[in-house]
């Protein structure tokens, strides 16, 4: 079985490769559990930090922040490989910087706090047309209509058809947990956070709520302990908190 590197990855991911390269890749995929991993952290990434991003600039700011890296560390004569690995720093390196700088906007309304800060949106999986992610895109637009019910049954196919993927079991979590279904969305959400996903502080911010929804302080603090400082969430969870004591 051939060794991939970074720059395969990338490529499959963002669909350069052409035909037979798909489909080598794709069947050597199917037998290795640690490329599986490394392409569904890629996919992560990139979908993390269009979460990031304000929706009406997330694109340009993330293109953005990539050709800063590429220009301030490699030099123009490098050559296509070399390039297509720093895509790959470049994203790492951006991701830390989002999450340590993240712009977070919400509405001044305070009538109902918990639903406030449960508010996100689902970001659909566009990089490839495998059946994974097309449930992803579906999924996707029942959860930010917040119709979820109908997106949940989606996403559990998505867990189903790809164990690695973080993305479907977080949103599956919070699905889970908007339409009841408590103990089974703590469970995703636990697995999310022990898994060291991008999404981990997420997850134990949306675990603090459900038990603070339940009137369970305790619980509820216990989580919110564990979101350091400068994340992504931690605005938020400062918030919960302070509304808890």
């Amino acid at each position: 079985m051939p060794t991939y590197d970074k720059e395969y990855i990338i490529r499959y991911v963002d669909d350069e490769m052409d035909d037979g390269e798909r489909q080598q890749f794709e069947a050597d995929l199917q037998n290795d559990p640690a490329l599986g991993a490394e392409v569904a952290l890629y996919r992560e990434l990139k979908a993390t930090l269009r979460q990031r991003l304000a929706p009406d600039a997330g694109t340009t700011a993330l293109q953005d922040t990539l050709s800063a890296f590429n220009k301030e560390y490699f030099k123009k004569d490098t050559g296509a490989k070399r390039i297509l690995l720093t895509r790959w720093v470049a994203g790492m390196a951006a991701a830390a910087s989002v999450i340590i700088a993240t712009v977070l906007l919400w509405p001044s309304d305070n009538k109902d706090l918990y639903q406030r800060l449960a508010n996100t949106q689902m970001v659909g999986v566009t990089e490839r047309g495998g059946n994974t992610d097309t449930l992803m895109q579906e999924a996707a637009v029942y959860f930010n209509r917040q119709e979820f019910a109908k997106a949940l049954p989606l996403l559990d196919q998505a867990v189903k058809a790809d164990t690695t993927n973080q993305l479907a079991l977080f949103y599956r979590g919070v699905a889970g947990w908007h339409t009841g279904a408590v103990t089974a969305a703590r469970n995703d959400l636990e697995k999310v956070y022990v898994g060291h996903s991008l999404l981990r502080y997420e997850a134990a911010f949306y675990l603090a709520l459900s038990y603070a929804a339940e009137k369970n302080t305790a619980a509820a603090l216990e989580w919110l302990h564990k979101i350091p400082a400068g994340t992504p969430v931690s605005d938020r969870a400062k918030e919960l908190e302070t509304n808890l004591k």
